[in-house]
């Protein structure tokens, strides 16, 4: 079975938050009715997408971009199958097919978009918002090209009638985000340790989504809001209550601390850059999903955010000493497939340095990191 490695990316990353005007138009009412909101939503047009993917030559072969193990995919499956040869399918199928990073752009570019009937129309909140995804770029919004083939597949599938009938699946899903996501608390510590507010958290899941998740922050009208392409909570039976929540923070927090370390580190990028670039000593290039982080800023924010889970984990579990060492030894396990071959030093180093004053800001550990960071070999 055709299969492509776990991708966590910062879309757009080579333009990050400070060109995105173009992109977005936050009303000052959008702002008011959003200032200090946490949304999670299975957006129509987005789920839309995912079902075009799942039924795909592709999204049939590879169970790592598609959650292929849901009650849901099977009834995706058993409604959807019969329009396999629909023209919308074929052309998704040829745009994974020239790149897994479609993935991301029909996903994404359909949350500027909406239902009215049987036609798909613009939002006027987001316009081409995934223009990019490392070095990947578009010059045309795959739904707005393929608009007619989308409408018409919609149609002659019955799909509006078949996402209105998901809707308790769909609460299910939010309900299990409030519980287990705490989205609100990991906030509330990210920014009392950033001097940095972003004032609107959107989660644009789907039970669907597999191992592709990413995360963009935009800024208009002094309006910052940050979307988040995040699979569903996942609860196992063998985990506490506390471990279960600790490991879906995990999946979420180390998507949205990015948009917190990007700008940060910035400030940072010549120290960042002259430790690490020596790159045989940080990464292992013989895991290919490394060369998703080909320069050493990104090299040292993908160390950085997954550490400050360790952080936020020893904060929000005082007194549980055991959680903290499950959620290190989790977190170093990850990083060394990933191909981060020193994230247990690197981890190591960071809670030392954190533990001696707990009410640090991230901005201060980043001097005496750096310089231990310097002298690894």
């Amino acid at each position: 079975m055709k299969k492509i490695g776990i991708i966590i990316l910062l879309f757009l990353i080579h333009s990050f938050v400070y060109t995105q005007t173009k992109d977005v138009r936050f009303t000052n009412e959008y702002s008011r009715l959003n200032d200090n909101k946490v949304n999670i939503e299975i957006n129509e047009v987005q789920e839309l997408t995912y079902v075009l993917m799942a039924i795909s030559a592709t999204g049939l072969q590879d169970s790592n971009m598609v959650n292929q193990k849901s009650n849901y995919y099977q009834e995706v499956i058993h409604h959807f199958k019969p329009y396999a040869n629909h023209r919308a399918i074929q052309i998704v199928d040829s745009l994974l097919n020239e790149s897994i990073i479609y993935y991301i752009f029909l996903s994404s570019n359909a949350y500027g978009f909406q239902f009215e009937g049987d036609q798909l129309v613009r939002t006027k909140v987001y316009n081409f918002p995934a223009k990019g995804v490392g070095t990947k770029d578009i010059e045309e919004d795959p739904i707005e090209k393929y608009l007619q083939e989308f409408e018409d597949f919609a149609k002659v599938s019955n799909y509006r009638k078949f996402y209105q009938e998901q809707f308790p699946t769909y609460k299910k899903i939010i309900v299990d985000y409030e519980k287990y996501g705490e989205l609100d608390k990991q906030k509330q510590w990210l920014e009392s340790k950033f001097d940095y507010k972003i004032h609107s958290y959107r989660v644009l899941t789907s039970p669907l989504i597999g191992g592709i998740n990413a995360t963009r922050t935009f800024t208009d009208n002094n309006f910052k809001e940050m979307l988040l392409y995040l699979p569903t909570i996942k609860q196992e039976s063998n985990w506490t209550e506390e471990y279960n929540v600790a490991m879906n923070s995990r999946v979420i927090f180390t998507e949205i601390d990015h948009n917190y370390v990007g700008p940060l580190s910035d400030e940072f990028k010549d120290t960042i850059g002259a430790v690490f670039d020596k790159r045989e000593i940080w990464v292992d290039a013989t895991v290919k999903s490394t060369e998703h982080y080909p320069t050493a800023i990104k090299v040292f924010d993908e160390y950085l955010t997954w550490g400050l889970f360790v952080l936020y984990v020893y904060d929000i579990f005082p007194q549980n000493e055991n959680i903290l060492i499950q959620v290190i030894d989790h977190v170093n396990d990850k990083m060394r497939i990933k191909g981060f071959p020193k994230s247990k030093a690197f981890n190591k180093e960071l809670l030392a340095i954190y533990r001696k004053n707990p009410q640090l800001k991230v901005k201060d550990i980043y001097p005496e990191l750096l310089a231990w960071a310097a002298l690894v070999n």
